[in-house]
């Protein structure tokens, strides 16, 4: 992990939030990201950039979707993402979220218009750390979740949530590295914080998961963290941030299902019948 953690307090751990800045003057780089800068559907794992007009496009955050939901209140489709994504850029009260390309030094070049977060749809403090991305006309949200490198186009289907347990084995699959496994959960519901441009961001309700490799860098905040059964996934969080600690690298990531309920919103699945 590019970024490390200093120190970790006592009642509450610091972590590093793993978004990318955006660079200007690099269009001409290739693309090299999962998802198209011109898809116009959103999947998890893909890279998208999260901006305010009000602060203008270049000072916004490159980050990862995680899975695709649904409003319950509007039926409008959308995808999670990272709270901290939004809560720690200027402007508002609405935020908006392209499609991007990842570039060298941890950065993105924004595209197409994907999606918006108002001001109300996300959350980062004691309800954890997510956000709802709702769809602008003409865009879509499939219950998919790519695998593989971070150029890999490969994706498998969603098909439910699953709850959070200690020794449960788990996954990630970030925009800017690609997917990672074999990290097994070892603690969760506590509070996390990290320094912003807004002062020390405070998390509640955060899961730990650790391994022996350090894999995550700036970008892959709000990936889609989740079990695989019988070839599909299953959603279990939403990736935050990490740390070094003592030769090994936590992450802590925000329950799906706490995720749902905070945010008003169903997950979208690829079984009928399959239940969130």
């Amino acid at each position: 992990m590019r970024s490390r953690i200093l120190a970790a307090l006592v009642a509450v751990v610091a972590i590093v939030p793993i978004t990318a800045t955006a660079a200007s003057g690099s269009h001409a780089v290739k693309a090299a990201s999962r998802q198209s800068r011109d898809s116009g559907v959103a999947i998890a794992g893909g890279s998208v950039f999260v901006w305010s007009r009000h602060s203008g496009q270049n000072r916004g955050s490159g980050c990862t979707l995680a899975f695709s939901v649904r409003s319950i209140r509007s039926g409008a489709k959308g995808a999670l993402t990272a709270g901290h994504c939004v809560a720690t850029l200027n402007g508002g009260p609405a935020y908006y979220v392209q499609q991007t390309q990842s570039l060298p030094h941890d950065a993105t070049a924004p595209g197409d218009l994907l999606g918006k977060v108002s001001g109300r749809h996300y959350v980062v403090g004691p309800n954890g750390d997510s956000a709802f991305a709702s769809l602008v006309p003409g865009r879509n949200a499939r219950p998919l979740l790519f695998t593989g490198g971070s150029a890999s186009r490969t994706a498998i289907p969603v098909a439910g949530v699953r709850h959070p347990h200690t020794g449960m084995q788990i996954c990630y699959s970030g925009a800017a590295t690609g997917e990672h496994c074999g990290f097994t959960i070892v603690g969760g519901s506590q509070d996390v914080s990290f320094k912003s441009g807004n002062g020390r961001v405070t998390i509640g309700n955060e899961w730990r998961a650790t391994g022996a490799a350090c894999t995550s860098r700036k970008g892959d905040s709000g990936s889609p963290v989740y079990v695989v059964e019988g070839g599909v996934a299953y959603a279990v969080g939403i990736l935050s941030g990490g740390q070094v600690r003592r030769g090994r690298c936590p992450f802590y990531f925000t329950p799906v299902k706490l995720a749902l309920k905070s945010l008003g919103v169903k997950l979208i699945t690829s079984k009928a019948g399959a239940t969130s």
